[in-house]
């Protein structure tokens, strides 16, 4: 997940969130606790969410902890644990936003 880009601010967060409703895409918000861009943090990346695969946004939230992460959150989401059975997601993501 990688990317050397931007470090996002909440409000940053919020408006990539209203812009995909706008337009009708569905965004998760995948945490990390494994960015190589951000050893030793927390990070959030949007990621678009499409029937056909989707993709990585650039620029990320990041924090320290998990609960100051949780903080810069767009307005309006749920978070999701990560489960065991979801095999097909990362194992560096430790919890979904949508």
């Amino acid at each position: 997940m990688a990317s050397g880009d931007a470090v996002l601010t909440r409000r940053d967060a919020q408006a990539r969130q209203d812009d995909a409703a706008a337009r009708g895409l569905h965004l998760a918000w995948m945490v990390s606790e494994a960015d190589s861009d951000h050893p030793g943090k927390f990070t959030a990346r949007a990621h678009t969410l499409r029937h056909r695969g989707g993709k990585y946004l650039p620029g990320a939230l990041v924090a320290d902890t998990v609960v100051e992460l949780q903080a810069q959150m767009p307005a309006g989401l749920t978070v999701t644990q990560r489960m065991p059975w979801q095999d097909f997601i990362p194992t560096d993501i430790v919890e979904m936003w949508d």
